[in-house]
């Protein structure tokens, strides 16, 4: 009996059907491949010379940097998405997805709940005690957003909210807030991937929740922990620290990208919320 199964993409001298089959099937298949690599290579090629593209991308993280006006860093979102829209660089183009990158929220909901006082409860998924404790989030200077390898994962997706234990009277504008100097960070650790219906987006799936003191100098960090520890058993008692993690059902989110360069990444999250990644 023939043998129909080669390592050759050309199967000699075997004429049965399933073998004409499995050759152009593999053929067709080898051509798509070529396709595919050729058009994300011209793409990645119009992305480096697009200057005007990347000039705006340039001046969109200077402006939030500089904690520029909201309405001006809205604008120039606006036109780095509409510029990449128009060069067709609103797409995951793989061979400059991964590496490693730090993230500023630029608008939406998470930039909003960074002005406000929030539970520890909402901060942490529910995870960590007394989860009505009032906390000030700091904004995302001190950590922001990771995209890139962490320990052990090449496609780790961090999100880091700094805070401040807060007491507060009353509630809405008129609200008297006191702050308690006890300060932290949060840290939602996950993983990201491809998308595999949509060319614009990677999807994240959070895999774990840490708490950790902001300082370990031991004042601080003693205040750090005669406010947490007792609630919390699973503290390491030496450092502060709290980590989790997370049950199956675990948050998951995903991140469309508006633009996607060697040297930037533009993304809108499945929230609303804008984030623009700079390779570092």
């Amino acid at each position: 009996m023939q043998n129909c199964f080669t390592t050759s993409s050309r199967v000699a001298g075997c004429a049965a059907p399933a073998c004409i089959s499995r050759s152009i099937s593999h053929r067709f298949s080898r051509q798509a491949g070529r396709n595919t690599r050729s058009a994300r290579v011209q793409a990645t090629a119009a992305v480096q010379t697009n200057a005007e593209l990347l000039a705006a991308a340039q001046k969109l993280a200077q402006l939030s940097q500089e904690k520029a006006e909201q309405a001006a860093i809205d604008q120039q979102t606006d036109l780095v998405s509409e510029l990449s829209q128009a060069a067709g660089t609103n797409v995951v183009l793989q061979e400059i997805n991964d590496g490693t990158f730090k993230g500023y929220t630029l608008s939406g909901q998470t930039a909003q709940r960074f002005s406000s006082v929030i539970t520890l409860g909402v901060l942490s998924f529910n995870l960590y005690q007394p989860k009505d404790l009032k906390i000030k989030t700091l904004g995302t200077d001190s950590g922001g957003v990771f995209k890139g390898r962490r320990d052990d994962t090449a496609t780790a997706y961090v999100i880091t909210t700094p805070f401040e234990v807060v007491e507060q009277q009353g509630e809405g504008e008129g609200a008297e807030v006191t702050h308690t100097g006890i300060k932290g960070r949060s840290l939602a650790i996950g993983e990201y991937a491809l998308a595999a219906d949509n060319p614009q987006r990677l999807t994240i799936k959070f895999k774990k929740m840490r708490l950790e003191p902001a300082s370990v100098e031991p004042a601080e960090l003693q205040r750090w922990l005669d406010t947490f520890a007792a609630a919390n058993p699973s503290m390491d008692p030496a450092t502060g620290v709290m980590e989790v993690d997370l049950p199956a059902k675990s948050p998951e989110g995903w991140m469309d990208y508006l633009m996607m360069t060697p040297e930037f990444q533009l993304v809108q999250g499945n929230f609303g919320s804008k984030t623009l990644l700079q390779r570092v």
